[in-house]
């Protein structure tokens, strides 16, 4: 099993850095995941893969490249559970909670810190609202 977690990992990260094929590359990643549930290696990968699709999902910067960083603070926080990789998880977040939209701009939407969000794209997963002040 945990060979079976170690080279879906690896078909992962080959997805993400060499093929860019950031679908197949969460796929493998929740599948390592299965495979060893206290691992936090795939939740930090899955949390890059979302984190790098704002030039996918928007201009590269805005609203819609900027709310890719909600999933991938959801990533990240899952991650944490895992102090092999709980530093660096929240390296991640400190770094990226500054990409996220501001009040403002949630604000103009309708919308509220702390609600659902449905993020499209690719990633295609709810998210909770979060602001970078």
């Amino acid at each position: 099993v945990q060979k079976k977690a170690k080279y879906t990992l690896l078909i992962s990260k080959i997805y993400y850095g060499d093929i860019k094929n950031y679908p197949k590359s969460r796929k493998f990643a929740l599948e390592s995941a299965k495979y060893n549930p206290s691992s936090g290696e795939p939740h930090l990968l899955i949390g890059k893969l979302y984190a790098s699709s704002g030039p996918l999902c928007g201009p590269g910067t805005g609203w819609d490249s900027q709310v890719v960083t909600w999933p991938a603070i959801d990533s990240w926080e899952k991650a944490k559970s895992d102090p092999q990789v709980a530093s660096d998880a929240q390296k991640l977040i400190n770094t990226y909670k500054q990409y996220m939209p501001k009040k403002e701009d949630v604000f103009i939407r309708g919308l509220k810190a702390g609600e659902t969000f449905k993020i499209g794209c690719w990633i295609n997963r709810s998210t909770k609202i979060r602001t970078a002040d």
